[in-house]
């Protein structure tokens, strides 16, 4: 009995090991024969020159086509005064701008702004909207500042970093008033609905999220602006 059941397993190795034998003739013969020359790249499409997909927003917390109005427990302030994000974004077409404060804020990202408005207007932007997180009263303060005057351009104070933590670019606590609470960044929002957001590497960074740099993204998405 032993020597039949030892017979019979000698038979299943013998049949297996045959198997493997041909499959792995069959498997070098398809690799071998599946390797085919690189196949020349072409020219990338417009739609994709500008892609947001990269490790400083593959984090974000709020899916692309969400209507940022349905939040209306979230309100910013503006001059002082409380507003609901649906008097900002529904039925408008926006420039979502994100900046954490200090001299590359005043002196270069917000102000690239306030120059290219009358272009990015005739692009069709309805207005650009800067948000930062910082009391009303600060906010108020800096749109005074004579090189942030325009009626294309809104200061908006983020008080609590609701937005900034619904989009997913918050940084450290909305109550430090020593370190930034927000990352650099720029957005396109339509009725609503965010469609394009690009977050700098690094708060002192200004690369992608500038004035210019949107522009042309505006053109991408609206290529009949361009």
């Amino acid at each position: 009995m032993l020597r039949s059941v030892q017979a019979i397993q000698a038979v299943r190795l013998s049949l297996l090991a045959q198997n493997c034998n041909q499959l792995s003739g069959v498997f070098s013969h398809g690799f071998a024969t599946a390797v085919l020359p690189t196949r020349a790249t072409g020219d990338v499409p417009p739609g994709h020159m500008s892609s947001d997909l990269s490790p400083n927003v593959c984090n974000i917390g709020l899916g692309r086509r969400r209507d940022l109005t349905l939040r209306q427990d979230l309100c910013l302030w503006k001059d002082g005064s409380k507003v609901a994000l649906t008097e900002i974004f529904k039925g408008k077409k926006v420039i979502l701008v994100g900046f954490p404060g200090g001299p590359i804020c005043t002196e270069k990202h917000l102000p690239g702004y306030v120059q290219l408005a009358d272009q990015l207007s005739k692009k069709g932007v309805d207005k650009v909207v800067a948000v930062t997180v910082d009391s009303p009263e600060n906010v108020s303060a800096l749109s005074s500042k004579s090189n942030l005057q325009s009626s294309k351009v809104e200061l908006i104070a983020d008080k609590n970093g609701g937005l900034t933590r619904l989009l997913g670019v918050e940084i450290g606590l909305p109550e430090s008033t020593s370190e930034p609470r927000c990352q650099r960044y720029a957005g396109i929002v339509e009725d609503g609905i965010l469609l394009k957001l690009k977050v700098e590497k690094s708060p002192a960074e200004l690369a992608v999220s500038d004035a210019a740099s949107m522009m042309k993204l505006w053109e991408c998405v609206y290529p009949a602006s361009s």
